[in-house]
């Protein structure tokens, strides 16, 4: 029994160490390190200081320290975070602050106040978002939220509908809507500032009135700004287009249906401002030659629609169809002369000639508008017909031909044939013969002086060197014929009008 008392006071004996030692670091230990713990997040300026202090530290204890940013630097990264979200539009800076909030509510709490500082009305506005975002499992709140998710999906289909369908279908609809649809006029704001920018730059580009307006009232400024430039883009490239077709007015028949008788060098679209805006002659004069009836009927169908698209009542393509049948008969007409001459005696054939060149008076014409654009008489007749011949053949006939009127064919066959009526000549349509057309003229007429008796040729040029207007042509025509050709036409000649036709030869 003593010996167990004995153990007992041993062991408390013992435990009295233990039990100082765990006082005197609860004391000297524990308690200061929780008191400076404590004083460290709650003071500011102590903070900063044990922080600098800790960051001369060597390691990443000493870097991480370091980087730790101060509470002034802290402070200023706030504010900044808080002006940048006053920029922002106050849904988007709604969903960034729900999200802090969640995580840091004293972080999300410093931010508003600095926020509130600089907006209140703002301010107030994004809490409200955000209180609505906190509000998303509340049932009623999501049943609203899956009202406004089909209203957006049903207008979102609306906008793909109007951009898909055809645009004067959508135009029309714009227009009848914008007056009668009340529904339609609440949310034009955000059809239209969904739509896509192409498509609304050609809808707005043939609106007008009060549509046009409310839709521009409606716009959004980036929206604004992207549309006003794309319109003016539409504006200078029609431009373009328009000019275009003025300077095709004075081309060759042939070069302009190289050009613009088909979808090589334009769009099928650019083809329609151009054909708009040349002549109905020009036009018809230029596809009677286009043998693709595809091409011809897509250009018609265009321009038709350009036209209801710009409210043209009546299409042109009226007009320019009649045109294309009446220069096609008539060509094909021209085609048979052509065949019945060449079987013909050149003789008789310079006899028709030499009588038919001698009548400029109208035998047919076609009207456009109860007014005669295009006339036919026997001189442009003949002329035509002559012109599609064989060399060789025409030849012939130039041989029967008196001198005179050898000479006033030459000049024909070398500068345009106008079929324009007087009073449908304007300065555009006036027939502009290019160098290229001229010397093709000039080079056929070569083959045909080679061609000819030397002694009938020489009394032909005789007859031209003495007209001022007739010399340019034959010295180009002269110029251009082999050396033996032209010595065997010399040799013809009268002495005094060989030394002046040798003098027009070397003349530069």
């Amino acid at each position: 029994m003593d010996s167990i008392k004995t153990t007992g006071n041993e062991i408390v004996e013992k435990d009295k160490p233990n039990k100082l030692k765990f006082v005197i670091i609860t004391i000297f230990i524990v308690i200061p390190l929780l008191i400076v713990t404590l004083f460290y997040f709650n003071n500011k300026t102590f903070k900063s200081r044990v922080n600098n202090l800790l960051g001369k530290l060597p390691g990443a204890t000493g870097e991480y320290f370091r980087t730790t940013p101060t509470e002034k630097e802290r402070t200023e990264m706030k504010e900044e975070l808080a002006y940048y979200y006053m920029g922002l539009e106050p849904v988007i800076v709604a969903d960034k602050l729900y999200i802090i909030k969640k995580d840091d509510e004293k972080l999300y709490s410093e931010i508003i106040k600095l926020m509130n500082s600089i907006s209140s009305s703002k301010t107030e506005e994004i809490i409200k978002m955000v209180r609505n975002l906190e509000l998303r499992k509340d049932l009623l709140y999501s049943i609203h939220d899956e009202i406004q998710s089909e209203k957006e999906s049903f207008l979102m289909n609306e906008v793909s509908r109007l951009e898909n369908q055809d645009l004067l279908i959508t135009i029309n609809e714009i227009k009848r809507r914008i007056e009668t649809d009340s529904g339609f006029i609440e949310n034009l704001s955000i059809i239209i500032n969904t739509m896509d920018d192409e498509k609304l730059v050609d809808i707005l580009y043939y609106l007008d009135g009060n549509s046009k307006n409310k839709i521009y009232l409606v716009l959004n400024d980036n929206k604004r700004s992207s549309i006003d430039n794309k319109l003016l883009v539409k504006e200078e490239e029609r431009t373009k287009l328009e000019d275009l077709a003025g300077l095709y007015e004075s081309k060759p028949v042939e070069i302009a249906l190289e050009e613009i008788g088909n979808v090589g060098n334009y769009t099928i679209e650019e083809l329609v401002i151009i054909y708009q805006n040349l002549s109905i002659l020009k036009s018809a004069e230029i596809l009677s030659k286009v043998h693709e009836d595809n091409f011809i009927q897509e250009l018609f169908n265009s321009i038709r629609k350009e036209e209801q698209l710009g409210g043209v009542e009546e299409s042109i393509t009226n007009d320019i169809g009649k045109s294309v049948q009446f220069i096609t008969e008539y060509n094909k007409k021209v085609d048979d002369l052509v065949s019945v001459y060449e079987r013909m005696t050149p003789s008789k054939v310079a006899k028709i000639a030499e009588k038919m060149m001698m009548n400029n008076d109208t035998v047919t014409d076609l009207e456009i508008g109860s007014e005669p654009t295009f006339e036919i008489s026997d001189a442009s007749i003949i002329a035509d017909v002559l012109s599609r011949m064989g060399k060789k053949t025409l030849s012939g006939i130039m041989n029967s031909m008196n001198d005179r009127k050898a000479s006033e064919l030459t000049q024909i066959l070398a500068k345009p044939i106008n079929k324009i009526a007087e009073s449908a000549i304007t300065e555009e349509s006036k027939p502009i013969e290019s160098v290229a057309e001229y010397n093709k003229k000039i080079d056929a007429l070569v083959i045909v002086y080679e061609n000819m008796q030397p002694k009938k040729a020489a009394e032909v040029v005789e007859k031209m060197i003495e007209n001022s207007s007739a010399a340019s042509t034959i010295t180009d025509i002269l110029s251009k014929m082999q050396e033996t050709s032209l010595s065997n036409i010399m040799n013809n000649m009268k002495k005094e009008n060989a030394s002046k036709l040798t003098q027009m030869l070397v003349r530069p």
